[in-house]
């Protein structure tokens, strides 16, 4: 866990190190994101949720390489519903904790064409708890999930004519959502517009 954290911390700083770059912004691109999450909480009988995320995010090319293999780094705010479904002898409870997540990532990107880009990017994020009810109690209250989240994520897809994008990803938090319990995983289908 320790060198797992220590890899986040040097991935972000690295990033924001770059950030200062004075021709940082030449290459920065903002796009809106939204997309459909298959939720699920590592423990017992809890099942996968249908939840969604939206939010926007922000790229920069270092350009590495070539203009059609370069090196990225984004980092997106989204909020997003994760949580999951738990089935038992008193019926189905849905967990609905909604979360500021902030994804950061670094990727790989190559041009196939002049209309179509295939990306990979991975990296961790953090997310706060936000708000969200479960039975008529709050999650990050009453049902005493932890308001933090902190896990690793991938990201693949393809970008074409340069302003649209379709992708999956996958999310594994490393924090349990309750003492005892299991850690947050999503599995998530984005579509996205770059300005």
């Amino acid at each position: 866990m320790k060198r797992i954290l220590s890899i986040a911390i040097i991935a972000i700083m690295a990033f924001a190190n770059m950030a200062h770059a004075e021709n940082f912004a030449d290459n920065l691109e903002f796009e809106v994101v939204a997309g459909v999450n298959a939720a699920n909480i590592s423990y017992n009988t809890v099942v996968s949720r249908v939840g969604f995320h939206a939010g926007v995010r922000a790229s920069k090319d270092f350009k590495f390489f070539t203009e059609e293999n370069a090196i990225y780094g984004n980092a997106a705010a989204l909020i997003s519903l994760k949580g999951g479904k738990l089935n038992d002898e008193f019926g189905t409870t849905l967990f609905n904790p909604y979360y500021l997540e902030i994804p950061v990532h670094m990727g790989y990107s190559h041009a196939a064409s002049k209309n179509a880009k295939f990306f990979f990017e991975m990296g961790p994020y953090f997310a706060v708890g936000l708000f969200g009810k479960t039975d008529g109690l709050t999650v990050f209250g009453d049902m005493g999930f932890r308001r933090f989240d902190f896990g690793l994520g991938l990201r693949t897809g393809v970008e074409l004519k340069k302003h649209y994008s379709v992708s999956v990803g996958f999310d594994v938090g490393l924090i349990h959502t309750q003492p005892g319990t299991g850690s947050n995983k999503n599995f998530y289908l984005q579509g996205a517009y770059k300005f």
